[in-house]
């Protein structure tokens, strides 16, 4: 029942989709995407680094890399894939990859291939300018709108992406959805969400569970993989990345916006999660990779 709320919350915007195919071996090293990443791979081969995993990049598979997600590819000379950048979230705002665990890597099958197939026909031209660093570095098209041409056009390509996206879902994933409700953690979240400029305690979050802060802090480090505090701080640094890339907020909003006392601390912070400071994250290129 709780996964059926969550599904019919979840909202897609697909980004940019185009067809590339690398002439020359190429390298990047620690690109990190405000957008979710889905790449079919239909030649050559390379490698992809994410959370300290070394995954090959081979023809016939499937790749999803979270919002957010630090990672490094190597592509080979040759190798040519399809690219997809979308926003994945549910109405509520919360990030569909805090409550799911997912694949970076599934098998394609033959639906997969004329699904991508199909995304390309109706959305041609949503590639992104990758050439001259002057265009890709600039926000308004970071943030520039996508537009359709119809609603059946809209639809049918949020319908495409989702069902490719179902692939990577764990299973194991579903089974935590009923801890998540008998622990009231999914409002929390939201509250999270919902207030990051404020002043948030964990005994505050632990009262909204109807939890000590102890109990309330083991509960929401086996659901989420890390303690209430460092999750706060994690939402805290990727509004701050967001509003980097897509705004041209000064340094002093941002901290407004994401609830950090001081300058200081917020540069230290953000160099210590992203390894860069505001300044260096803000010149760094959203590449179409």
């Amino acid at each position: 029942m709780y996964n059926d709320e969550i599904g019919k919350s979840i909202s897609v915007l697909l980004k940019n989709i185009a067809y590339l195919r690398f002439d020359q071996g190429a390298s990047y090293p620690n690109i990190n995407s405000p957008f979710a990443r889905m790449y079919f791979i239909t030649e050559g081969e390379g490698q992809l680094s994410i959370g300290g995993e070394t995954i090959k990049l081979e023809p016939g598979y499937l790749y999803l890399i979270p919002s957010f997600t630090t990672c490094t590819y190597q592509f080979n000379k040759g190798l040519a894939h399809t690219y997809i950048h979308f926003n994945l979230g549910a109405d509520n705002g919360i990030n569909i990859f805090t409550m799911y665990s997912v694949f970076n890597k599934v098998l394609a099958n033959e639906t997969d291939t004329l699904l991508f197939k199909r995304l390309l026909e109706i959305n041609p031209e949503k590639e992104l300018p990758h050439d001259d660093p002057n265009v890709y570095q600039a926000k308004p098209w970071v943030n520039k709108k996508t537009e359709f041409k119809s609603l059946a056009q809209q639809l049918e390509t949020t319908g495409i992406i989702q069902q490719l996206f179902s692939h990577f879902l764990r299973s194991e994933s579903e089974k935590n959805m009923s801890s998540f409700l008998t622990y009231k953690i999914q409002p929390v979240l939201a509250h999270i969400h919902d207030n990051l400029p404020n002043d948030t305690t964990i005994k505050s979050l632990a009262a909204m569970a109807c939890l000590s802060k102890d109990h309330f802090t083991r509960v929401f480090k086996s659901l989420i993989g890390m303690p209430p505090s460092e999750y706060l701080i994690r939402k805290r640094i990727e509004k701050a990345q967001f509003l980097l890339l897509t705004t041209d907020m000064t340094q002093s909003r941002i901290i407004e916006e994401t609830g950090f006392k001081t300058v200081s601390y917020f540069c230290r912070i953000f160099k210590r999660y992203t390894g860069y400071t505001p300044v260096e994250y803000r010149r760094q290129p959203i590449h179409s990779v």
